[in-house]
């Protein structure tokens, strides 16, 4: 019997937000801070959250880098104490970052991928065992684990390691091969599969890290004629949507992995 593992990106692969979202949690923010009688301005804390978003993005992959979630929110509301002035508490910090974690959990902004269920469900019944691997910036795995719940996908998830639990963020092989581990027992699999949609985050962390990469590209910028699209023979795929991710097992089939 073959040994086949899968593993996911969460958001945006398995679970969807957008500028939306991130408009919603800037807003709810903004009136905490309000609260305390603080003048700040709702598009100066979005500018601040987006801005250290970006960085962090990008430090992960030139830097490898990772820092806890709850240092970026600190480090985000000392952008915008400098700015106003105002004296930055830890209740303050704890706060916010609760604001982020309940908005993420109750947003109608936040949603799950109309076909994760049934690719989840699919990749179990064809015998892969299943993880998902998540970076982390301003809320920590335990929220992530919640919404996998609330939306049915934790029942057919055997592993979740995230990026605060390892202490490293993809791209790094560290937390990919945290997952293989955990999903394999330290046996070598037949095949091992990651999806993402992160071009550098998710798919060149998985192919340098000797795993095949599948990288969802929504938008067309590589994925130009049908898909699946074979980047490099029995190793790096792009797709248009999460469910023709249930192609790429047939793919490898050929490749005789």
């Amino acid at each position: 019997m073959s040994l086949k593992v899968v593993t996911f990106d969460a958001y945006n692969t398995l679970i969807n937000y957008g500028r939306e979202f991130i408009d919603e949690v800037t807003s709810n923010i903004t009136k905490y801070l309000r609260s305390l009688s603080m003048e700040v301005s709702f598009d100066y804390v979005r500018e601040a959250y987006v801005n250290l978003d970006r960085e962090i993005r990008l430090r992960r992959v030139v830097e490898m880098a990772y820092v806890p979630p709850m240092d970026n929110v600190r480090r985000f509301l000392e952008t915008v104490s400098r700015k106003y002035g105002f004296r930055l508490s830890e209740d303050i910090v704890m706060n916010v970052a609760e604001i982020i974690n309940n908005t993420l959990l109750e947003s109608k902004n936040v949603r799950p991928n109309e076909d994760a269920q049934y690719v989840l469900s699919e990749m179990k019944s064809e015998g892969f065992s299943i993880g998902v691997i998540s970076n982390v910036i301003f809320w920590s795995s335990s929220v992530t684990r919640k919404l996998l719940s609330k939306y049915g996908f934790s029942k057919f998830i055997d592993v979740q390691v995230y990026a605060d639990e390892v202490g490293r963020a993809k791209p790094h092989p560290a937390i990919f091969e945290r997952a293989l581990e955990l999903l394999t027992h330290g046996i070598e699999p037949d095949i091992a599969i990651h999806v993402g949609d992160g071009f550098k985050e998710d798919f060149l962390g998985a192919v340098l890290d000797d795993i095949v990469g599948v990288f969802i590209d929504r938008d067309g910028s590589l994925v130009k004629g049908g898909s699946p699209m074979e980047f490099i023979r029995c190793r790096a795929y792009g797709v248009r949507r999460l469910k023709e991710v249930l192609l790429i097992p047939h793919l490898l089939s050929e490749c005789g992995t």
